[in-house]
């Protein structure tokens, strides 16, 4: 199953749908459906119909279990399939198998549900990941013509450095980790050209931590095939040899360094960028650097030169210069799970850490741009744009967490494998909010749905949830529905307003492409509202950006971008969040949510409980509150969080990722659950 960021632009032009797999409304309608009584099958309906369909087919699917063993994983490899990825913090993994084979396993012993992940096409297990030098290392002094060798750290834009009779030398590679996969090759990359051809070979070193690792004499024939601008092309160089790789060499201790010192004064080396390409492969534990989190001081920030008007219209300004707190997010960590994050000025050091968890073949920046876009618009805090356009918590720190390739497109098992690292990373890097910008393609209850699940394990360890609750309103049978996460009642679920150009909130009103929609527990969807037409935010080097050569004119000035959707208006409520856990850090996520909703602005002209929920997102008002009640008292968890069909004592179950004893108990009713009467065979989960 595919995600869609959930963005959409000005003047109504979409994002186009990306699905591979071919399955017309059954993707749409697709929930969960009661098996019938002769065939108890615990799969999704469009599943089975792919089984009867398409039985040769290949399909990619999340096995969620009721046991603890390996039993339903060994069944998987009985009938062909290949388990891909490990979900162990919903006691599920991702598998791909021939469809023909999904009844069997929805009726093996051990199985509670199996979904629907990606379109219907065998999945490559290796990963290859590119990064591009962004700095001049120290190992040389430099007498490359750089400027134009480094001006992109998105890669190759056909501006050209020159290297003579010199030496430089390149790091400053943003490569992301990839927990669980093992470094197998890592070659270097010269995107170049020659004039003519040359006599004498280069010298290429290998530095770590300012110490030579190795040394390379590339031929000179090897340049034979880029004579010419017309030809350039990268050259690729082999520097894996004898080294052990690991994750935490590419944390800026990498250089590569070019010597030209034996050429003849007649020959010359174009460069357009330096980069990495790094193949890695599953079943590696891999080492990562340990990232010193950055806690900026606090000081006053210049609101007046904003250019953008989303934070004033949710009162962040006052929040930050507020004295003596001077509340900006300082030493609070906001996941984003999306198509990555760039390093760029405007987050700098706060750019803690980047981990992948997309196999798809991309670059490890975020060619893409969404992501960027995103973290900039929760933490920016304005040095690109010399203070005119600020994100809502400008010195929190942003965790990276990529889950789709250059293209946009994600996997649900890809999404929850980025929620299962950060609660396993929770208390390394204080990660209190996680952002959702984006939304399953496929409709089915809370209760079936592995990326409900997972966002509901995160929740009750302890960090808030924020997701868009999606474009282009939809119906079945003339009910408004929302697409997981938007749709779990626990998550802090944020629709869009168009704030008109002004700060003020008079002549606001709902954007007609917000989605809404009530619950299954009868709640009201979204909670709250933010802007999010228009919104401006920082997106570096955007014409090399998928975003951006889609849609130059969004372009503002050179490093900013224009994009209008709730995904621009989730991570301003994260941003209040984190501002939030910052002036009172033992909130619980029930308490941050109960707090948001209560203080939010419902005092004006165009609100509507249908559509904007609990009101208008209000940072200073929150802030300034003091109520301490929880949310979400008498909801059920999630029914795939459950261990079977019998009562359970929650305080003994401890699966690998989950500390059951931190759920928050007062925001669960778990004496709403009937639990004798579930019958896993014949019970009816749906939308």
């Amino acid at each position: 199953m595919q995600t869609n960021r959930s963005h959409r632009r000005p003047n109504c032009w979409d994002q186009p749908v990306r699905i591979v797999l071919l399955l017309g409304a059954l993707l749409v309608l697709a929930g969960f459906s009661s098996p019938l009584p002769s065939a108890p099958a615990r799969a999704q309906a469009v599943l089975l119909q792919i089984a009867a369909d398409q039985p040769d087919t290949h399909v990619r699917v999340i096995v969620q279990k009721q046991t603890q063993g390996r039993s339903v994983e060994e069944l998987v490899a009985q009938l062909g399939g290949v388990v891909v990825n490990d979900l162990s913090i919903i006691n599920a993994f991702a598998a791909d198998l021939p469809a023909q084979t999904i009844p069997q396993l929805a009726r093996a012993q051990g199985v509670r549900w199996i979904s629907l992940d990606a379109p219907v096409e065998s999945t490559a297990l290796g990963n290859t990941s590119l990064a591009w030098a962004t700095a001049i290392g120290p190992s040389y002094p430099n007498t490359f013509d750089s400027a134009a060798i480094i001006d992109s750290g998105l890669g190759p834009n056909q501006v050209y450095g020159s290297g003579g009779l010199g030496v430089a030398s390149f790091t400053g590679f943003q490569m992301e980790t990839t927990p669980g996969y093992a470094i197998t090759k890592v070659e270097a990359i010269l995107q170049v050209y020659v004039p003519a051809m040359l006599k004498d070979n280069l010298t290429l070193s290998v530095y770590l931590g300012g110490k030579k690792l190795q040394q390379y004499n590339v031929q000179s024939n090897a340049f034979d095939y880029f004579v010419g601008k017309l030809n350039a092309g990268p050259m690729y160089v082999d520097i894996t040899n004898n080294h052990t790789w690991q994750w935490a060499d590419f944390e800026n201790r990498l250089e590569i360094a070019l010597d030209q010192t034996r050429f003849q004064s007649w020959e010359k080396v174009y460069y357009d960028a330096i980069g990495l390409r790094v193949t890695s492969v599953p079943g590696g534990v891999g080492t990562y650097a340990d990232p010193a989190l950055a806690s900026p001081p606090k000081g006053f920030i210049d609101s007046s030169k904003l250019k953008t008007v989303y934070p004033s219209a949710v009162r962040a300004p006052s929040v930050w210069n507020d004295a003596p707190a001077y509340l900006q997010g300082q030493g609070v960590t906001i996941a984003v799970v999306d198509s990555g994050v760039y390093k760029n000025r405007d987050l700098d050091q706060r750019l803690i850490a980047s981990v992948n968890f997309n196999d798809g073949y991309h670059s490890a920046a975020d060619v893409y741009g969404h992501g960027t876009f995103v973290a900039t618009v929760i933490a920016g805090d304005g040095t690109q744009s010399n203070g005119m356009y600020i994100g809502i918590a400008p010195k929190a720190n942003i965790l990276n967490i990529r889950v789709s390739n250059d293209l946009g497109v994600s996997t649900e098992s890809d999404v929850v494998a980025g929620l299962q690292y950060v609660l396993q990373t929770k208390d390394k890097y204080n990660t209190r909010v996680v952002n959702l910008s984006l939304n399953s393609r496929m409709a089915q209850s809370y209760h079936t749905s592995p990326l409900d699940a997972a966002a509901e394990i995160l929740w009750f360890n302890g960090i808030v949830v924020v997701a868009s609750v999606g474009n282009n309103p939809a119906t079945v049978n003339g009910k408004p529905i929302l697409y997981p996460p938007a749709n779990d009642p626990f998550v802090i679920s944020v629709g869009a307003t168009d704030d008109k150009g002004t700060a003020k909130l008079a002549d606001d009103t709902i954007a007609a492409f917000s989605a809404y929609g009530a619950t299954e527990t009868g709640g009201v969807k979204p909670e709250l509202v933010a802007p999010g037409t228009n919104i401006v935010s920082l997106l570096t080097n955007a014409d090399k950006t998928t975003i951006g050569r889609l849609h130059g004119a969004n372009k503002v000035g050179t490093s900013y971008f224009r994009m209008s959707g709730t995904s621009m208006s989730a991570p301003m409520v994260s941003g209040a969040a984190a501002l939030l856990l910052q002036d009172e850090p033992t909130l619980t996520p029930d308490q941050v949510k109960y707090r948001l909703m209560l203080t939010a602005n419902r005092a004006w002209k165009n609100y509507s409980s249908m559509k904007a929920g609990f009101g208008y997102l209000d940072i200073y008002a929150a802030i300034r509150g003091t109520t301490t009640q929880s949310s979400n008292t008498g909801l059920a968890a999630s029914r795939l969080l459950w261990t079977g069909d019998a009562p359970v004592l929650w305080k003994s179950v401890n699966w690998d990722s989950v500390n059951w004893d931190s759920v928050n108990w007062d925001s669960v009713n778990w004496d709403s659950v009937n639990w004798d009467s579930v019958n896993w065979d014949s019970d009816y989960w749906g939308p």
